[in-house]
């Protein structure tokens, strides 16, 4: 039975990593996605615009990463073939009505840009860099649907696309290169095709583009010979649609098609950051290895030696040796964040650490989404034993209202801001917006993976044997001699700039990834070790912080130790309004509840990460130097 089994076994690899090959001829399929812009971030579907569309449209949504981004992907009228050059193909001829033509300006205003795939690269839009390398450009994901000029609106209708390949064999080739190359010709009673001579034009193109001219009147003698269609104000217009077809042969290798599309000035700002986050680490770490080495060290051998004989030696943070455990106010609350910061922790670490080795490709769309959602939902079980554990160390008796707790605040936080974006999004006809079998979806991920693996854990942890504390717990608690001020609650505000800081530069790649469409995050590496830098630097500040609060004999820890580190959140998210004042020109209200919206999620899991962080580490500090004094 063995035996035949195995023989039924097949075997697979990364996704991503097998290489598609075309024969000539071979039919190479084009696929339409959505249109977007960065001023509006509402992106539209491909055919909410009057553009030629196939017989039948066909939708491919590979997962509930891509429906959640309105990133859907359908097929296209194109038709192409591996090595046929067409220098000019008639795709069809639309009339467009007074709204279809306010539609096109309106995008044409807000820089709107269509995308199209090939063999899974995105259509890329060629951009010179200035550097001291020749012939060096990258690319940038998306076409501009037109530009405006003179008071005109320009409706490029005419699309070259640049197919680059590699050969491998005798009559094989492995796409590498997708580029596209927009025209604007007058249609108005003319045939592109016939009257005018795109061949001359492509040349030109390409001559223009290997240059990589960046003079401003070579562009505008290339914009005046082809530039052309522009948008009337009448009742209606038609326009004819082309295209052409040519293939480059390239040295690219397969591996290494995703490179123009990743190239990034600045890469040693990188590396500069990483020393930078590592230089405060290490200060950090200076800091609290002299206060072991040095202050406490000292404080408990004197303690030990003296407290049987001198019982006013123990002072300072000693004396809290029977309240330093005592339960926190909304012990309950406490450990349902406890529970979701461990939950955020592990999802985080998984992800880039999937993305690392290499199965969260840019070319699988909406994978990373996807991934972060189930890896959350799997986490449960990590979070509800944690949150357990705490819950019954506390005292707690109904672990099961802790549970829900863990399975429902944080998710369902989430869920209902993301709830309020989508009406609002579903109101301006984006396709952004999710639609009913997608919110189901996500509502079955939610409780029929989360909140079961929430409470399977719960239960594990709350069946364990109670955390043994080195101190018992008086009955009577005692007097604070010091009440926190103003300044205690600043110190500890301005100390959580210090996990944010660690994460500010690479932070600002990610933004940029995030609300410019054209750009590719793709530094898992640094995100990585900014992580690590991250861990260790919210562990640090709420060691060192917690412990001067100790040291004024206050022993209500257990909040402040969360709130510390987690106080980074609200630097994120006082960065994010920053972003929105001088990166983005958003205008729409739509919009900017979109941004502040998802900024507002993003904020709340940073601080849970670095507040739980922040948590743990303090406690296993504490119990460790109270371990080592001599207790009644």
């Amino acid at each position: 039975m063995l035996f035949f089994l195995f023989s039924m076994v097949s075997a697979s690899y990364i996704p991503g990593t097998k290489p598609k090959e075309f024969e000539k001829d071979k039919i190479v399929e084009l696929y339409v996605t959505k249109i977007d812009s960065s001023l509006t971030q509402l992106p539209f579907d491909y055919y909410y615009l009057n553009f030629c569309k196939p017989a039948s449209t066909i939708e491919y949504n590979d997962n509930i990463g891509q429906s959640l981004s309105g990133d859907l992907i359908e097929n296209s009228p194109y038709k192409i073939q591996m090595q046929n050059t067409v220098y000019c193909s008639n795709l069809c001829e639309l009339t467009n009505s007074k709204t279809d033509i306010e539609i096109f300006k309106w995008m044409i205003d807000n820089e709107y840009k269509a995308n199209w795939v090939i063999d899974g690269l995105p259509s890329g839009y060629r951009v010179p860099v200035n550097t001291t390398k020749t012939n060096l450009a990258f690319y940038q994901d998306g076409v501009p649907i037109g530009f405006k000029a003179n008071g005109k609106r320009f409706l490029y209708n005419h699309h070259h696309f640049i197919i680059k390949v590699h050969k491998t064999s005798v009559d094989k080739w492995r796409i590498v290169g997708f580029l596209v190359n927009p025209m604007s010709l007058n249609s108005e009673g003319r045939d592109a095709c016939k009257d005018y001579n795109i061949q001359e034009i492509i040349q030109v193109q390409e001559n223009y583009v290997e240059k990589i001219i960046t003079s401003e009147n070579n562009f505008k003698l290339v914009e005046d010979v082809i530039n052309e269609e522009f948008l009337q104000d009448a009742a209606s217009q038609k326009i004819k649609w082309s295209y052409s077809v040519t293939f480059e042969n390239s040295d690219t290798k397969w591996a290494s098609r995703w490179d123009v599309y990743l190239y990034t000035e600045g890469g040693e700002v990188h590396w500069l950051s990483i020393l930078n986050s590592f230089g405060m680490v290490i200060f950090l770490s200076f800091m609290v290895g002299h206060l072991f080495r040095r202050t406490l060290s000292r404080d408990i051998s004197n303690y030990n030696e003296r407290v049987d004989t001198d019982p006013e030696v123990d002072s300072g943070w000693k004396q809290l040796r029977g309240d330093v455990f005592r339960p926190p106010a909304y012990l309950g609350l406490f450990c349902v964040c406890i529970g979701s910061g461990i939950q955020l922790i592990f999802m985080t670490l998984f992800t880039i650490l999937f993305a690392c080795i290499g199965f969260l490709r840019p070319d699988h769309r909406g994978a990373l989404l996807s991934t972060m959602l189930f890896l959350f939902a799997f986490m449960g079980c990590f979070g509800g034993y944690v949150s357990g554990r705490f819950y019954k160390m506390f005292g707690g008796l109904n672990w099961k209202t802790n549970s829900m707790g863990v399975a429902t605040i944080f998710p369902g936080t989430c869920f209902g801001i993301f709830f309020i974006i989508n009406l609002l999004i579903w109101g301006e006809e984006s396709s952004g917006a999710v639609d009913f079998l997608s919110l189901l979806e996500l509502i079955c991920i939610w409780f029929g993976i989360s909140v079961p693996l929430v409470f399977i854990g719960s239960a594990l942890g709350y069946k364990k044997a109670s955390i043994t504390n080195p101190c018992k717990v008086s009955k009577i608690p005692k007097p604070i001699p010091m009440r926190r001020n103003f300044l205690v609650y600043c110190v500890c505000l301005l100390a959580g700039s210090l996990p944010f800081g660690c994460m500010f530069i690479e932070l600002n790649y990610i933004m940029n990834s995030l609300w410019h469409h054209s750009l590719f995050y793709y530094l898992f590496g640094f995100l990585f070790l900014c992580f690590i830098v991250l861990i260790v630097t919210s562990a640090e500040v709420s060691i060192l912080m917690t412990y001067i609060v100790l040291c004024r004999e206050d022993y209500r820890w257990w909040w402040l130790s969360m709130q510390i580190s987690g106080s980074s959140g609200v630097y994120l998210f006082l960065y994010s309004g920053f972003y929105y004042a001088i990166k983005l020109e958003i205008s729409r209200f739509t919009s900017t509840v979109l941004y502040f919206g998802y900024m507002l999620i993003g904020s709340m899991a940073f601080a849970l990460v670095t507040g739980t962080i922040g948590f743990i580490s303090t406690f296993v500090f504490i119990r460790k130097i109270f371990s080592l004094i001599k207790s009644d």
